[in-house]
């Protein structure tokens, strides 16, 4: 890139030269020169300028309204406010701007435009106008080329990071399911044998009561681990197949809600939402989160307190994510199951002979992942829990 610094001493000088000095100057140089008649538009452009842009120098005619024809119309307001600025500031604020112009060709040529007003009336009005243009479009396509491999790569490293933590989650998952399947399988095979090594009356000890319970925990163990395997089925399918899309999540709590209002009505529950924004998400998923912490606020409370949940949405205009609590009013998460609360089958009140399979915070955690967010569980002041969880919102 090149520039030409307008020294106070040369500045006094410019008056004196003619075009042909000038020409002399800049004719091989790599940076166009031109000099504008503020007053009657009348705008001397160096060969080399016209050049930058493909054209003879009898193919264009001097004139300002030249030099505007050849910038791309996007960057017109950008030029005005910029000359503008230097002429109002009496010269105080330099001209200094990288604009895009056209070229014979049709390609963009990224100029460097540096100019100065030299000449002003006694009004304080501006005569005459120097500068000169620099073509920067490979150090520009260099830049523009380097920030795209900078994308690429921070889009292989999430991807990469990303896949890097479905890992980590399979092998949990697996590790997990395969551990806690067990048992029921277990039970089944217990009673089985047992009921093999009677299976002949005449020499059984066995009562006839007593295979009838076998059979049932039999039953019993095989409708559960049912149940598991249809939980993780529907664990494993969270997000597949589903297309991100603009939701509403005040509809989506509204849907939720109604679809609860048995179960609202029946606990005496109050469930309030502050006003949430539109993001692009997975509808359903969503739906399913929201639906998940309410159903747990209202399940997980004192009969003779009735639950009270809370949601609402804050966002800061510094982060790129929406940051959302659903508070309730009730049991709460004993401190020593907080840090597994989230895992599968991890069941925080299991002492209290509440009903459930431990899954449903599972869901609610791979779900606020599917959306590049975090959940985490905090003791709420007033008592019960807060839930906040993060989205991205774009």
């Amino acid at each position: 890139m090149i520039r030409v610094d307008l020294k106070p001493d040369l500045e006094k000088s410019l008056p004196k030269l003619g075009h042909s000095e000038f020409e002399f100057l800049f004719h091989h140089s790599l940076a166009g020169y031109w000099d504008w008649d503020v007053v009657s538009g009348e705008t001397y452009m160096s060969p080399s300028f016209k050049a930058m842009f493909g054209y003879n120098p009898e193919e264009l005619e001097n004139h300002i309204n030249t030099v505007f024809s050849l910038l791309l119309e996007e960057d017109h307001a950008c030029a005005n406010e910029a000359i503008g600025a230097h002429m109002e500031s009496q010269g105080q604020i330099p001209y200094q701007e990288v604009l895009r112009f056209r070229h014979k060709d049709g390609s963009t040529v990224y100029v460097n435009c540096n100019g100065r007003v030299v000449s002003w009336s006694e009004d304080g009005k501006p005569l005459r106008m120097i500068g000169t243009h620099a073509d920067i479009t490979e150090s520009k396509t260099n830049e523009q080329r380097a920030q795209m491999q900078a994308r690429r790569s921070q889009t292989l490293f999430e991807e990469l990071r990303k896949q890097k933590s479905k890992n980590v989650a399979l092998e949990q998952f697996t590790a997990i399911a395969s551990h806690d399947l067990k048992e029921p399988l277990r039970t089944m095979g217990s009673y089985a044998s047992l009921l093999l090594s009677n299976a002949d009356e005449a020499n059984s000890t066995m009562s006839q009561e007593r295979r009838l319970q076998s059979l049932e925990f039999i039953a019993s163990a095989s409708k559960r681990m049912t149940a598991m395997i249809d939980t993780l089925l529907d664990y494993s399918k969270i997000g597949k197949g589903s297309q991100k899309s603009e939701v509403d999540l005040n509809k989506i709590v509204q849907h939720v809600t109604h679809d609860l209002a048995n179960q609202i009505q029946q606990a005496n529950a109050q469930v309030t939402c502050k006003e949430l924004p539109t993001i692009q998400g997975y509808g359903v998923e969503l739906g399913q989160l929201f639906q998940n912490l309410i159903t747990n606020a209202i399940k997980y409370t004192d009969p003779s307190v009735p639950p009270f949940i809370e949601i609402s949405c804050t966002t800061d205009e510094n982060s790129v994510y929406q940051t959302f609590d659903v508070k309730d009013n009730g049991l709460g998460i004993p401190e020593d199951k907080i840090e597994n609360v989230f895992e599968l089958y991890s069941r925080a009140h299991i002492d209290h002979g509440f009903e459930g399979q431990g899954i449903g915070l599972a869901r609610c955690k791979k779900i606020v992942e599917l959306h590049d967010g975090k959940i985490e569980v905090l003791p709420n002041p007033t008592g019960g829990s807060i839930f906040r969880f993060t989205i991205l919102s774009t």
